[in-house]
């Protein structure tokens, strides 16, 4: 017994050893970020004070209990337009197309800047300034298609004008525009032509879009998310099923955290985001949350406390079984294709797409129990991330 007390000591001795290192080294850089705003010279100071402002003085357009004609002007008043982004300030939009046939074909388009410096796989993106309603960025897209097909993954030019926004890099030209509830993408690669679709807000009105603000001082993020349906070609073929919209602005780190979207052959969507911080390999949630929309009953329920275990196998594919408080939700999903990203500024930080089919699925709503033999089968994504960069 001794010797196990004094092993559970000295682990946990470690642990604070740790811990206070990695808290010494994130005080360190809160400490050079406040100097560095302190000594900027007046003018400056006052031009990053007044973005911060800009961006909360926004407010009002982007309240989540808006009134429904108020949100529609609201989300496409954040789609297509851009924002004075102040020091570690993000701008992205990222767009996720599942199909609704059964098949396993996914499509997927990001692209977006940030204010300041950051190296993007293995690429260098310099500060973007706006100029003629266009700016430097990044653009990464890809499909599974019975196959992984890579589009574009390189530097591009985003322009935001007249309800549209369009981004090029060297090869690839995406243009994505319209007006809520209606809206068309268009990508193009060498003059093939990728993609057209046709999106659409979904019959149910009740789950369509979200936007959503969150700050605390000097950080935080405003957000838009579009749930919609869409129809049209990918490489020539019929595609539709769900689509998922978003465009973020983020001022602040990226740190990890656990995301993923199912969506299933009934039109049921599942979906949990848990952002956490690691020290020294222990992870620390700071949100944790998950919904269920059941496209039968046309209802969402929320689940607390998911829990996700992830599972590497000999044959490169992983696992990830999720469970949710009182084993209301279990489900397993399978990755069978992935696309991975680098951020690297100051600090390190990697994103990983896995594509994942469910194999076990089963949720207790209170009202019933929903298995994959009410919803069909299912397929999304799950997010792998880790590192810090700002």
């Amino acid at each position: 017994m001794t010797a196990i007390s004094g092993d559970r000591e000295l682990r946990s001795t470690t642990l604070e050893e740790i811990i206070i290192t990695e808290k010494d080294r994130l005080l360190r850089f809160i400490k050079e970020r406040n100097d560095y705003i302190r000594n900027l010279p007046e003018i400056e100071k006052k031009a990053f004070i007044e973005s911060i402002k800009k961006i909360k003085e926004s407010k009002d357009k982007i309240e989540r209990l808006l009134v429904k004609k108020e949100i529609k002007r609201s989300i496409d008043d954040l789609l297509f337009s851009f924002e004075e982004l102040p020091i570690f300030g993000k701008e992205y939009w990222f767009m996720k197309f599942t199909a609704d046939d059964g098949s396993r074909r996914q499509f997927f388009l990001t692209f977006g800047r940030s204010a300041g410096d950051i190296e993007v796989n293995g690429k260098y993106v310099e500060n973007s300034r706006i100029i003629d309603d266009k700016t430097e960025g990044y653009c990464v897209s890809w499909a599974y298609d019975e196959i992984r097909r890579g589009i574009t993954d390189d530097l591009g030019v985003i322009e935001v004008k007249n309800e549209r926004v369009t981004c090029s890099s060297k090869d690839m030209k995406a243009e994505f525009h319209g007006s809520f509830p209606k809206y068309v993408l268009d990508v193009s690669n060498s003059g093939e032509k990728i993609c057209c679709l046709d999106i659409k807000e979904p019959s149910d009105s009740n789950y369509n879009s979200e936007i959503s603000e969150q700050f605390r001082g000097l950080f935080g993020y405003r957000l838009a998310n579009l749930y919609f349906d869409f129809r049209g070609a990918l490489f020539e073929k019929d595609f539709s099923g769900k689509c998922y919209a978003q465009k973020v602005i983020v001022v602040g780190p990226f740190i990890p955290w656990k995301w993923s979207r199912i969506v299933f052959r009934n039109g049921s969507i599942l979906t949990y985001y848990i952002p956490n911080l690691e020290i020294g390999g222990v992870e620390y949630n700071i949100y944790n949350s998950m919904e269920f929309y059941d496209a039968e009953s046309r209802k969402i329920h929320r689940f607390k406390k998911v829990k996700v275990y992830e599972y590497p196998s000999e044959k490169g594919d992983k696992r990830w079984v999720v469970t949710t408080e009182e084993g209301k939700v279990f489900m397993v999903t399978k990755s069978y294709c992935k696309e991975s990203f680098s951020f690297t500024n100051n600090f390190n930080f990697r994103y990983i797409e896995n594509l994942v089919e469910v194999v076990d699925f089963q949720v207790d709503t209170g009202d019933s129990v929903v298995t994959l033999q009410k919803t069909g089968s299912g397929l999304g994504m799950v997010e792998d991330t880790s590192g810090f960069v700002i």
